[in-house]
């Protein structure tokens, strides 16, 4: 038995691709089973969302198209439609979003209705428009999202810029846990340096953002497997470079300083004002370490499973052990498998064996997903848990806690080693 049914694939990618421009609407023309879930999905990661968007005032979201969501309205497809067909019905949900004065509208095609041939061009007008005939029903989460996010780049079409100035975050979505502190988190670290960050390619920007994208010196990638595409986009069109660091997601304190060169040296900045952040935070480590070694608990020889994107498979791996000294035994990803396969190759050339199938392989800590993680600890196959990748748990947080930088660096160290103390009684 595998819980790959958690893992989101890329219609859901595509949604939240769409959902992540703030004053955009989202239209699904298929039955109410594919708007649910994207919807309050929709909502729980992205709740300030632009104006006429954020309310749950269920008497003002009832009846047709939206039931009671105010995301992602769909045209119900039944029985019948599925034959005749519903033109009709797209034309006017389509109607109804104009009069709610969205900068930009998308329309996308449930499985259903594109295995009928059904047609997105009868809908149209003047506010930019994005026709998605069919997602990759076989792919993953950032499949889709790249795929969205290049439609809309595509739709607006933005101008070639001069003068160029800042970086576009990008490869990370609404879909990612705690994005927002993540963002808030690395543009910390550039500002430190005097790199302005223009705007997150796909995740919380406006239609302006992406009209004024193209007036930026160089597009910087957090999950290399959720930005790739857009950023070869960009490079091809508009002759903005990317950098991709070759250490994965910023996470870990060597993976969020090599992130940190990286980008300065691309743009002859001085990384030294962010690099003293994160020693900062290393300094902090220490202290915790000394704290465990006092009582003779320490993590070196633990073991750990990781279910997770390559990016963050790749540096969290690298991070227990290098840092940690935790010993791998086994690694999951279902998407960036290149950053998955230089995990093993390394883990192989130090003679440690490692499994591809982290629900089942005994561990000390899991970290993935909650699902996986709570379903791992319940089974006894793992002791304790880390949750570094969404859907997570938070129905309540008042404080940021990104999960990549030298503060989520921090925030994994806090559950690791609090995982293990709990463990040996130690608290």
């Amino acid at each position: 038995m595998t819980l790959e049914h958690e893992r989101p694939e890329s219609l859901l990618g595509m949604l939240m691709g769409f959902e992540g421009v703030r004053d955009a609407c989202t239209i699904v023309h298929g039955p109410t089973g594919c708007k649910y879930y994207p919807s309050a999905f929709s909502e729980a990661a992205f709740p300030d969302r632009g104006p006429g968007w954020e309310s749950r005032n269920v008497f003002r979201w009832e009846g047709a198209y939206f039931f009671s969501q105010p995301r992602i309205p769909c045209t119900y497809l039944d029985f019948d439609m599925f034959v005749s067909g519903a033109s009709g019905r797209l034309k006017d949900l389509y109607a109804r979003a104009e009069k709610m004065g969205p900068s930009l509208i998308c329309v996308v095609n449930s499985p259903g209705a594109s295995l009928i041939g059904e047609d997105l061009g009868s809908v149209g007008g003047k506010i930019p428009t994005v026709r998605a005939e069919k997602a990759r029903y076989s792919g993953t989460f950032a499949d889709g999202f790249q795929d969205a996010v290049r439609a809309i780049v595509r739709e607006a079409a933005p101008a070639k810029q001069e003068e160029r100035h800042g970086v576009n975050l990008m490869g990370i979505t609404i879909g990612h846990l705690h994005w927002e502190d993540d963002i808030a988190e690395l543009s910390s670290l550039l500002k430190a340096c005097g790199i302005e960050v223009r705007c997150t390619v796909g995740a919380g920007w406006s239609m302006e953002d992406v009209r004024g994208s193209a007036g930026a010196e160089l597009n910087v990638l957090i999950f290399p497997e959720y930005g790739r595409r857009i950023a070869e986009l960009y490079e091809k069109e508009y002759g903005i470079p990317f950098f991709e660091s070759p250490e994965g997601a910023p996470i870990g304190f060597p993976a969020a300083e090599a992130w940190v060169r990286g980008v300065c040296s691309a743009l002859g900045k001085d990384p030294s004002p962010a690099l003293a952040v994160i020693a900062g935070a290393r300094k902090a480590a220490a202290r915790a370490l000394l704290k465990m070694e006092s009582a003779h608990i320490l993590p070196k020889g633990r073991t750990f499973s990781v279910y997770a994107d390559g990016s963050m498979l790749y540096a969290v791996s690298m991070f227990l052990y290098d840092y940690l000294g935790m010993v791998p035994v086994a690694l999951r990803s279902p998407g960036g498998k290149e950053w998955k396969e230089r995990a093993e190759e390394r883990f192989r050339a130090l003679g440690i064996p490692v499994s591809d199938d982290p629900e089942h392989t005994q561990s000390d800590i899991i970290l993935a997903s909650e699902g996986l993680c709570v379903s791992a600890v319940n089974r006894g196959t793992a002791l304790s848990q880390a949750v570094i990748e969404a859907p997570g748990g938070d129905f309540i947080r008042t404080r940021p806690e990104p999960i990549v930088g030298p503060a989520g660096t921090l925030r994994l160290l806090d559950i690791l080693l609090n995982g293990i103390a709990d463990n040996q009684h130690f608290r």
